[in-house]
């Protein structure tokens, strides 16, 4: 009989699109016939809900995101662990009240995985996490383990599905065209890349730049592609739940972040072959080495990105072997089956110290 596994997610809505992705596809790749995984969201119901239920994962959601200040939302969260019996509770999102309760109401083994460096709300400074009352920790990067104190930590990168060879590339007709994709807030810097396309287009008068996702910033967005006379090269795409026929028509993904746990965009564009330019934080130098299969660049500096892009866009040969590299680099060590396999071994390990280290059959 295989184990069961509840992971525990924030948002059901876009902004939970990355921590969503690793779910489903520990639900693909793991043996069923060791472990069985389940989702709950403790933001409420949204489309992430529906992409989990349609890879075939039981998935739920309540309303719980005040912690001990909302005791209703805690019952419902008491309730849902009482009903049904899982051995591990994987906890992406939530604190100490989360831990605490999932310890009270199961005898579950419990992980907790941590995505970020930062307490996004409060400002771009990593803060230290502290946890207790958990059987393991895991983080996504070695910069955000660093900052996780009095645990043995483990790192395991997050995964994205890469063919043995890389897919076609679909280029438009003319012109050069660089793209970026996730949430539209200011930790992810879209505001330099508009900077940084304004500088480039005497030298590009043909460049277009094409923006994927949804969020607050993008009234202010707009209000700048105004300003910076660029309202016939900037195409706001809106949120895309597949990217991947549009990232292989990309000559560039950059990627100009103020904060980056693990890049998991520029880990997407890296699968379609495409090359990167992004910023020297957090997770990003564990996936991308400057020069080889990527370009780095300072955050918020609009000049480094500008000669990065333009080095790019000046020279096709360089733009496929990055593009190349970056493929054989996601290929090799950043695969969902890897991934998987990572996970099956911290797994195991939990049921170790009980002398079981396979489900009971």
């Amino acid at each position: 009989m295989a184990r069961q596994v509840l992971h525990i997610l924030g948002s059901a809505q876009q902004e939970g699109t990355g921590t969503c992705q690793i779910v489903r596809s520990l639900a693909l790749d793991l043996d069923p016939e060791r472990y069985q995984v389940h989702a709950l969201f403790l933001g409420g119901a949204g489309p992430l809900l529906g992409n989990l239920g349609e890879a075939g994962i039981d998935a739920h959601a309540i309303d719980w995101q005040q912690g001990w200040r909302d005791p209703r939302g805690a019952m419902r969260f008491w309730r849902l662990l009482r009903q049904q019996w899982f051995d591990i509770v994987h906890i992406h999102f939530g604190g100490r009240a989360v831990i605490r309760l999932a310890r009270a109401a199961s005898n579950a083994k419990i992980v907790r995985h941590l995505h970020g460096r930062i307490l996004e709300p409060e400002g771009l400074a990593p803060v230290r996490f502290r946890f207790e009352g958990v059987d393991a920790v895991v983080a996504v990067s070695q910069a955000v383990a660093d900052q996780i104190e009095n645990r043995d930590v483990e790192v395991i990168y997050a995964g994205v599905p890469v063919s043995a060879a890389a897919p076609p590339r679909v280029r438009p007709e003319a012109g050069l065209l660089i793209g970026t994709a996730g949430r539209l807030v200011k930790l992810k810097g879209i505001e330099f890349l508009l900077e940084a396309a304004a500088q480039l287009r005497p030298e590009f008068p043909s460049l277009q730049v094409e923006i994927a996702g949804s969020g607050p910033e993008l009234e202010d967005l707009k209000v700048q592609v105004a300003r910076l006379g660029l309202q016939e090269h900037v195409r706001f795409l809106g949120w895309m739940d597949d990217l991947s026929s549009t990232l292989r028509g990309w000559d560039v993904f950059v990627m100009p972040s103020l904060e980056e746990g693990f890049p998991t965009a520029a880990l997407n564009a890296m699968a379609a072959g495409v090359p990167v330019v992004a910023t020297t934080v957090g997770g990003v130098p564990e996936l991308i080495e400057d020069g080889v299969n990527g370009l780095l660049v300072s955050p918020g500096d609009v000049a480094g990105l500008v000669a990065a892009l333009e080095l790019l866009l000046r020279q096709r040969d360089e733009r496929l072997r990055m593009g190349e590299a970056g493929f054989e680099r996601v290929r090799d060590h950043f695969s969902t089956k890897w991934m998987a396999a990572k996970f099956t071994q911290l797994y195991d390990r939990l049921f170790l110290a009980e002398g079981v280290a396979k489900p009971p059959v």
